[in-house]
């Protein structure tokens, strides 16, 4: 049972993944660290400052292009997440299929893109 609880572990410690950047706005305040997680069950988070603003998944089953868009607001401004799925389907010399996904995320404050985050 060891080995079990280990190995999900470490299977679910590789689906997670982080990426960061910093905003600067225009007016005098403290730069925002914005985060955006990529957690098991293909589902991001967009966190600014250690606070989770926005959440949003793909569907667990869909074909080979997927989005989603999800809105919140943080320090009186409005944020936006869009997330882009790609399936990638490969064939080896006999004919085994492998299937990967790559994604992209952007992230909108007030409207304007401010960053890219691929996964």
């Amino acid at each position: 049972m060891k080995r079990y609880y280990i190995l999900f572990v470490l299977v679910f410690a590789a689906c997670s993944a982080s990426q960061f950047t910093y905003y600067t706005s225009s007016n005098e305040e403290p730069p925002w660290r914005i985060t955006v997680e990529k957690n098991p069950w293909e589902s991001f988070a967009c966190i600014i400052n250690d606070s989770t603003v926005i959440e949003g998944s793909f569907p667990l089953v869909g074909f080979s292009y997927d989005s989603f868009e999800k809105d919140g607001e943080y320090g009186g401004r409005m944020i936006k997440m869009s997330g882009f799925r790609k399936t990638h389907e490969t064939f080896d010399a006999n004919g085994s299929k492998t299937t990967t996904n790559t994604y992209q995320i952007r992230i909108f404050i007030d409207n304007e893109e401010i960053a890219v985050f691929n996964f």
